[in-house]
């Protein structure tokens, strides 16, 4: 049978992303969601590993090595490495643009952590200096990175380059986007800040990779305080209970893991623009 172009073009709109290039998640899953927590602080080992082990989740936590938290309960963040999460790397002192590429000014910024000032050079040293910290925690070679404030330009020049070599892949922020598998960048995944929405709102974004047969990564800072950047603990846990729901068509791990599968499909698929 021979459908009009219309007809085709709606078709294509409708099929899952994943699904028409031949894409498979692990287990016959439909699409993937990734839980990643920044700064390393209290309140995830406090509120957010245990709701996340309540539900049989496990999540990714970006930790720069200046983190008080890391110095002060060292064993706690070794023990959850060796359940199942993930220690990320978020870079020794957190540096960031005094301006962003937005335009906003970061008038919380130490003017010595300001990436403008920053090479590249000394941005790839930090980051290996970290990996190093990281490896002495939990002994995991394989690690993955996330932007600090989401930021790429050291002295005025993307280090996007330098992370390839030193991470199996890296997350970025800002936006809502689903990634097609097929052309998203593995070292500067899209990720969504998610700041006091509602659990119902975080459950909206899960659906929409869910429909497009692909993934889904969220960035927390503080869940239920910690942080200026916050989300509602109850929110946060109605995600949880929403994602066990759905387990059987959901794979909720960490970012190296849902990554790492990632970038063997796109191996398997011969998708040129895969990196690693």
């Amino acid at each position: 049978m021979t459908y009009p172009l219309v007809v085709l073009a709606a078709l294509s709109a409708v099929l899952p992303l994943a699904a028409e290039d031949g894409f498979r998640w692990p287990s016959d899953k439909k699409a993937a969601v990734v839980l990643t927590y920044d700064d390393g602080v209290d309140v995830h080992l406090d509120h957010v590993v245990p709701d996340l082990e309540a539900a049989g989740l496990r999540g990714t936590f970006y930790v720069p090595g200046h983190s008080s938290s890391l110095r002060q309960r060292m064993p706690e963040w070794r023990a959850i490495a060796r359940r199942g999460h993930e220690l990320g790397n978020h870079s020794v002192f957190h540096p960031c643009l005094r301006v962003s590429l937005a335009g906003e000014r970061r008038d919380w910024l130490a003017p010595e952590r300001e990436l403008e000032k920053y090479s590249v050079s000394q941005m790839d040293a930090e980051l290996a200096a970290m990996n190093t910290l990281l490896f002495a925690v939990d002994g995991e070679a394989a690690r993955t990175y996330a932007f600090t404030c989401s930021d790429h330009l050291a002295g005025g020049t993307s280090y996007v380059d330098k992370v390839r070599p030193l991470f199996l892949a890296a997350r970025t922020g800002e936006t809502q986007e689903i990634p097609h598998l097929r052309t998203v960048d593995v070292h500067f995944v899209p990720s969504w800040p998610v700041i006091n929405v509602s659990g119902d709102d975080m459950i909206a974004f899960a659906e929409k990779a869910l429909r497009a047969g692909s993934l889904a990564v969220f960035m927390f800072h503080g869940v239920g305080g910690g942080h200026s950047i916050n989300v509602d603990r109850e929110a946060h846990r109605k995600l949880l209970a929403w994602l066990t729901s759905r387990k059987d068509d959901v794979w909720t791990d960490s970012f190296r893991n849902v990554m790492t599968h990632v970038i063997a499909e796109r191996k398997r698929l011969g998708w040129e623009n895969a990196r690693r």
